[in-house]
């Protein structure tokens, strides 16, 4: 007796068994309810997920005479001869296959005899899109007034390419993915009716290999059987898949994102002894990082992951900044890009991971804000705050602006001491200066200046100074030919300077400071 696979054994057989498929069960459902069925339907989606199996009940359900509340019956002839592909009234063709213009002409007069059984004769034709542009036009005009006992079903995996003329004489029904927890759960009910036990995190990852397929994850199912028998673990369909284990990807990202250069490249040579296929390895680590990054966005977002793999990625997501898992991102998806168009996947995948080890932690934007808020206000608070010299020159300039004969008197001076509100000017001994600005004219007019620009009243006091041990009070004649000397001296050790003077056998006569236009100094 020939083997039926599990992917054929388990087909639906009625709507009801159709997988995340509701809106396209509960539309036709009605549409036969109401007797409201269009007499051409296209349905389109992935590979495996039920279009061909859909376009089957549907066919039985309008065929069979049993047919009742948009179920088929499933036991009489006319049910197991659309099962098995034989009816003469339900015909399946393949659209890759018989795409001439040919073919078509053969089913339009075919297509006018009426059906031997039932009230409706039905063509479906599987991957539809395959058809050429002529047999397309062929198929127009019985498709715009096709005879009432004619009902036409398509199946595509590929819309886009059905010609708009073709999309707009049909009933569209957009079939989806199967999620996968449904996926997983499904399994489970198919396993245990063939006796099998399978794993948890074996069926998940069945599941997620499957993407979406009801049929492809059938399809791994039964070669994990005839792998493992009827135990299967998640390390049978890691072999299966020559995919490492989750562990070992976990604790790669994690030294590479610790920047433990060494140990990454010593679980990389650990992991070369299990011969896994790099570019799998590359796929899965942009996978994980991809589902960090979700993690980090939306704590609480499960995704498509074993509970192991989100209280494991949750954990790794602590040690990287959302800002460098993107940049991972990146990184790791031109890496898979580049690894598809050379001879050395293997090299191309090791220089990936130097670029991973390589980038810097970056700062967060908040983070960078605060910072530089902190140098603002550091700032801020020098700039009312100011050194001695500048505060002196400051009062200096603001005496000139109102008495400039009593600024060029205080030019000469030193300030000793200013405290809040008592500031004491010094002169050299018998200096004509201390004379002057003893005067009780000028110390009134002074203390008046001073008092009023800084909104409080300060004394003045004058004391001798002697410039010899004391010429480290600050002095704005002193400190300005100070910084004139060093600018000049800058200016005459400057290379492109003294370059100059080689190529032309010049030399330097005089240096001349010239004050910016604001600069009041």
């Amino acid at each position: 007796m020939s083997y039926l696979v599990l992917a054929r054994k388990w087909r639906p057989q009625s709507f009801e068994d159709l997988l995340g498929q509701e809106h396209v069960c509960k539309t036709l459902t009605n549409a036969i309810h109401q007797e409201r069925l269009a007499h051409a339907f296209l349905f389109c989606g992935p590979r495996g997920i039920g279009k061909t199996s859909a376009a089957r009940i549907l066919a039985k359900t309008l065929v069979c005479p049993k047919s009742k509340d948009g179920k088929p019956c499933n036991q009489c002839s006319i049910c197991d001869e659309i099962f098995k592909g034989s009816s003469v009234d339900v015909i399946e063709i393949d659209g890759a296959s018989n795409n001439g213009v040919d073919s078509i002409r053969e089913l339009r007069e075919r297509a006018n005899y009426l059906p031997t059984q039932g009230h409706y004769k039905i063509y479906i034709i599987d991957e539809v899109h395959m058809l050429s542009q002529s047999a397309f036009n062929a198929l127009l005009k019985i498709l715009e007034e096709p005879p009432a006992h004619l009902k036409f079903i398509f199946a595509t995996t590929e819309v886009h390419k059905i010609p708009a003329t073709i999309l707009s004489r049909c009933q569209r029904f957009d079939f989806k993915k199967i999620p996968l927890k449904t996926l997983a759960d499904h399994l489970d009910k198919i396993s245990k009716k063939e006796n099998i036990e399978v794993e948890k995190d074996a069926l998940l990852k069945i599941s997620k290999v499957a993407q979406g397929s009801f049929r492809d994850a059938l399809s791994l199912l039964d070669q994990a059987i005839s792998f493992s028998g009827p135990k299967i673990t998640l390390r049978h369909i890691q072999d299966i898949l020559r995919s490492l284990n989750e562990e070992t990807l976990f604790e790669l990202l994690e030294k590479i994102f610790k920047k433990e250069s060494q140990e990454t490249f010593t679980l990389l040579s650990k992991i070369y002894q299990e011969e896994p296929d790099t570019k799998q390895i590359a796929s899965e680590l942009l996978e994980y990082v991809r589902s960090l990054l979700l993690i980090k966005i939306a704590p609480e977002n499960t995704l498509e992951l074993t509970d192991s793999e989100h209280a494991r990625l949750k954990e790794i997501s602590s040690l990287v900044s959302l800002e460098e898992l993107e940049m991972s991102f990146q990184t790791l998806l031109r890496g898979t890009q580049d690894m598809a168009q050379t001879l050395y996947p293997q090299f191309v995948f090791e220089m990936t991971l130097i670029k991973l080890l390589q980038l810097k932690p970056l700062m967060r934007l908040e983070e960078l804000i605060e910072r530089v808020e902190t140098l603002h206000q550091r700032s801020s608070s020098e700039f009312h705050h100011p050194p001695t010299t500048d505060r002196w020159r400051k009062i200096v300039e603001v005496v000139k602006n109102q008495k400039p004969s009593l600024a060029a008197l205080l030019e000469h001076g030193y300030l000793v001491e200013w405290s809040n509100q008592k500031l004491t000017i010094g002169f050299p001994k018998e200096s004509v200066f201390y004379k002057l600005l003893s005067e009780k004219e000028n110390m009134t007019a002074l203390e008046t200046i001073i008092s009023e620009h800084l909104k409080t009243k300060i004394t003045v006091t004058i004391t001798d100074v002697i410039t010899g041990s004391d010429s480290h009070l600050p002095n704005l004649i002193k400190n300005d030919e100070h910084h004139i000397a060093q600018l000049k001296k800058k200016a005459l050790e400057n290379e492109i300077i003294q370059e100059a003077q080689k190529v032309f056998n010049g030399k330097i006569i005089d240096v001349k400071i010239q004050k910016n236009p604001g600069d009041k100094t």
